[in-house]
């Protein structure tokens, strides 16, 4: 990777969002006609059918809203790219890359997340907007649920805390401190600070976690 080179990776979540809002739009505008002709007859039904056309159309807008590019990598940055904001990070920050991975009665499984091991939180606790820091705690809610399941932790023990969080002899307070929390314990059942889900990739998981770990060795080639 030269100096010059920017690889972007656009999410796959982005795809078909422009059918999925035309076709609900087309249905909800089909539910409302019908429902001048048929409501006395067919109440309920048009009800549940007007319902999963708002579901079609909001599912493509929400595609539609999300950011072109996810991730961006350079020879030094790694760059997340979410609607609620972004983090950023160095490659000489992170410790390990890896797919997470569960072990429920003693059988690995692999999950849908490329996980990252950084050497210290600082720099992201520092950059990352609250807004953001709030929304990736609600993303990350099936981790933590898929633990509950294999009873790793009690289901109590997936509350979000938004207690002060104390990390370098800074405080953090808020949503930040809340994700700070909820990294902290994620760290403690898959072993990772943050996590990558698949949808957010343009190719498979196995291949875009080659990418990130050539990544990191160019850059650790050039430091």
């Amino acid at each position: 990777m030269s100096t010059e080179d920017i690889i972007t990776v656009r999410p796959q979540s982005k795809n078909h969002s422009k059918f999925l809002s035309l076709t609900g739009f087309c249905l909800v505008c089909i539910c409302l006609l019908l429902n001048s002709f048929l409501w006395d007859q067919y109440k309920y039904q048009l009800m549940l059918l007007l319902f999963a056309s708002f579901i079609v159309l909001l599912t493509g807008v929400l595609k539609l809203t999300e950011p072109e590019t996810s991730y961006q990598l350079t020879r030094e940055n790694f760059v997340f790219f979410h609607r609620n904001g972004k983090w950023q990070i160095n490659w000489h920050e992170i410790v390990r890359i890896g797919q997470t991975t569960s072990i429920p009665h003693g059988y690995r499984v692999y999950l849908p997340y490329i996980g990252i091991k950084l050497v210290d939180l600082q720099h992201i606790a520092d950059s990352i907007s609250p807004r953001l820091a709030n929304k990736l705690i609600h993303e990350q809610k099936e981790l933590l649920i898929l633990s509950a399941v294999n009873r790793d932790i009690e289901l109590t023990e997936g509350l979000i805390s938004f207690e002060p969080y104390t990390l370098n002899g800074k405080v953090y307070k808020g949503p930040v401190a809340a994700w700070l929390y909820r990294t902290e314990q994620l760290v403690g059942l898959y072993g990772y600070h943050l996590y990558l889900p698949e949808s957010s990739f343009d190719r498979n998981l196995s291949d875009f976690l080659t990418l990130l770990k050539s990544c990191q060795s160019h850059s650790n080639i050039h430091q």
